[in-house]
């Protein structure tokens, strides 16, 4: 099985076809120019939100909109590209047991193909290494030679693929640097090439397999061929690492799959090594190189972050005093809904919203390390993550939080790797939408808080607009940040403010939490709030103010009218301007619950609203049922005066309905006229944080 056969050039027609290892380094060249154009994409964004801030400051009109051909030009095929890019069609979809709800619960994946700026990406570098491989032979030429040569040519070209998986796996990313895209989005390109890499290792194994059956010798060869051996064990383990990598694998038992996939894949550089030729080693000692630098650089800052040494003592109010040589202790309290706040006092690290960092408390969950959004701002002067409790550390996190007294400041020394993640700066934006499910506030109250900040401080804001929907799954939950977002609208609703804000909160029993896919029902009304159970309600108060617990009639349900057919928690509201009246909740909706660290609190009075007892602007409107993401994001478009963005965070159901919805609104608006003034950045995630919570506990 030597590498080196059949690697030299070759004549086909009068033309001369390069090398082997040649034909590796035409391959890089298209993907170094694949890297090159997305570094010029990222430079030019660069430059539009200077731009953009610079007539912001000079109180300039509409900022976020092209004002010359240039511009719009640019604008426009900005907008093409990327409702082209997200647009993806749906495989499954019921509401209804059967095979298909059955088979989404193990793939839940299946339930879209991914978008197409994906799959043409990985499609593209698929025909590239295929055109690259079989160039030049007469496959009708059923030859040992033939089969050999292309074998070669496969393995080189499966060589040559090693770097790029490296260079889209590590943290401390140098692409992601240039394109000024954060590690987690390059992660699916990790596996789309790895995969693709898994594909040119087959046609590299197989096609030297068939030479060596034309004389029945692959027993022999494998016997007496060392080269063999190695090339049929570096396969095996690379085939392990591809398998092993696959979702409902990798989120089974995921601290196993780290360690394990570290291990595979330090084991098939090894093998690798041995196999090829030295002349071509630096395919191999290359992402080695890449591997040591990004764990070096992760290491370097993970001690200065941590350790005391590093940073002044400092006494916080209510904290016990960093005089360990630990310098990050965090304190956990218990909230709502199985979820716990963990909180570091003067944090020895910056960051932006939106970023998240990897959190260790090897007293709870020794050698782990799990990724959370960071939910304050560096002003606030402490991190803070909220973290909801699934199983494993979360589960543990939330124990020790039960287990703590109400307001407790017992400390425990953590450790802190980050921040990373990257988002285009949304105050550059005309309209900011934001939309977020469950946990996923996280990732978008930040993001509101920040944008008001800056205008409060007078810093140049190109935003007039912010709509902010969270979708939760049962009222408890909305004290999670309720202080938080209470102190920011009101900053909002100031006379002098330039920046509109609206908010909303839907409360839905329903796990999808949102609307919009294909096949759901879609009644006229939405259902208000205000009717959600609470206790210590005084009903004597006048029917406007009251807030009534309601109770199913069994008899009802039996009769088929329960809450499964008419539950108002999972309704839809299709507008909510619309509701003009208050209509009583159905039972499924989980009461408003009181968080255990205020428990020592006033009780509710009979006079407070709802949005008083929350601690939430009236402006805030509380609603029961399901978002219709379209109707929203098409409201806010058809005011918008420049470009807009569009930021979701939470479960895949919610992101999947507003990449629909972008891209459909994208079709149907203005952006494909030459004005490109209406166009919309979809900042979409799959909710990285919580999917991996889920995946490691």
């Amino acid at each position: 099985m030597d590498m080196s056969m059949g690697a030299g050039p070759m004549a086909v027609g009068g033309i001369t076809i390069v090398s082997a290892p040649d034909l590796a380094k035409v391959y890089w060249m298209f993907a170094g120019g694949f890297i090159a154009v997305a570094t010029l994409v990222n430079f030019k964004e660069e430059i539009e939100y200077r731009i953009r801030l610079r007539e912001a400051k000079q109180a300039r009109p509409d900022p976020a909109r092209p004002k010359n051909l240039l511009s719009r030009v640019l604008a426009t095929t900005t907008a093409i590209t990327r409702e082209f890019a997200n647009y993806s069609i749906l495989l499954l979809h019921s509401e209804n047991p059967g095979w298909e709800d059955k088979l989404l619960k193990w793939f839940p994946r299946l339930s879209h193909l991914p978008p197409f700026g994906h799959l043409c990406l990985a499609a593209s570098n698929l025909t590239l290494l295929l055109a690259i491989i079989f160039f030049g032979f007469n496959l009708r030429d059923y030859t040992a030679m033939t089969y050999q040569e292309i074998a070669v040519r496969a393995g080189y070209m499966t060589l040559a693929q090693l770097p790029l998986v490296f260079l889209m796996a590590g943290k401390a990313n140098i692409v992601g640097r240039l394109t000024g895209t954060s590690y987690e989005r390059l992660n699916w390109l990790h596996r789309s090439v790895a995969r693709t890499m898994f594909i040119t290792m087959l046609i590299h194994m197989s096609y030297y397999f068939r030479s060596w059956a034309q004389y029945d010798f692959i027993k022999r060869e494998l016997e007496i061929d060392t080269l063999a051996r190695r090339g049929l064990g570096a396969g095996c383990t690379f085939a392990w690492l591809v398998f092993s990598s696959l979702a409902p694998i990798r989120g089974w038992r995921y601290e196993f799959f780290v360690i394990q996939h570290m291990v595979s894949a330090i084991g098939f550089l090894v093998i690798v090594w041995y196999h090829i030729p030295r002349q071509v080693d630096i395919y191999v000692w290359f992402p080695v190189g890449l591997w040591a630098t990004d764990r070096l650089v992760r290491w370097v800052f993970m001690v200065y972050h941590n350790i005391s040494l590093f940073h002044r003592k400092q006494k916080s109010k209510g904290f016990a005093s960093q005089s360990s040589v630990f310098a990050c202790k965090a304190v956990f309290h218990q909230l709502a809904d199985k979820t716990t706040r963990i909180t570091i006092q003067d944090p020895p690290m910056n960051w932006k919203p939106g970023q998240h960092a990897f959190l260790s408390v090897h007293s709870l969950a020794p050698f782990q390390a799990h990724p959370f959004t960071i939910s304050s701002l560096p002003s606030d002067g402490y991190l803070e993550f909220v973290v909801r409790a699934y199983a494993g550390c979360t589960s543990k996190f939330h124990d020790h939080a039960c287990c703590l007294p109400p307001k407790s400041d017992k400390c425990k020394p953590v450790f802190l790797e980050g921040p990373y993640g990257r988002l285009r700066p949304l105050e550059q934006f005309d309209t900011v939408v934001l939309l977020s499910g469950s946990t996923g506030a996280t990732f978008t109250v930040p993001l509101l808080r920040d944008l008001l900040r800056r205008h409060a401080s007078q810093l140049p804001i190109v935003t007039r607009k912010i709509r902010f929907v969270w979708v939760v799954k049962s009222g408890g939950q909305v004290r999670w940040f309720s202080k938080t977002l209470g102190a920011a609208l009101e900053s909002a609703n100031a006379e002098n403010s330039r920046v509109t804000v609206e908010a909303s909160i839907y409360v839905t029993c329903d796990p999808e939490l949102t609307s919009g896919l294909e096949g759901d029902e879609k009644p006229s009304l939405g259902k208000d709030l205000s009717t959600l159970s609470l206790e210590n309600i005084d009903e004597k108060k006048d029917s406007s103010t009251r807030i009534e617990a309601v109770a199913v009639d069994e008899k009802e349900e039996a009769a088929g009218h329960g809450p499964a057919d008419t539950c108002c928690c999972r309704a839809v509201v299709d507008n909510e301007d619309a509701i003009e009246e208050t209509i009583e909740c159905c039972c499924c909706a989980k009461p408003l619950e009181e968080e255990t660290e205020l428990s020592s609190a006033t009780s509710i009075s009979s006079s407070s609203s709802i949005n008083g007892n929350l601690q939430l602007p009236d402006s805030v409107n509380l609603l029961s049922g399901r978002p219709t993401v379209k109707n929203i994001v098409l409201k806010e478009l058809e005011k918008a005066r420049g470009e807009s963005a569009v930021v979701v965070c939470g479960p895949r159901g919610l992101v999947q309905a507003a990449r629909t919805a972008v891209v459909e609104l994208s079709d149907e608006r203005a952006v494909h006229k030459g004005t490109g003034a209406q166009g919309v950045c979809s900042l979409l995630s799959s909710h990285l944080i919580t999917f991996l919570v889920l995946a490691c506990g």
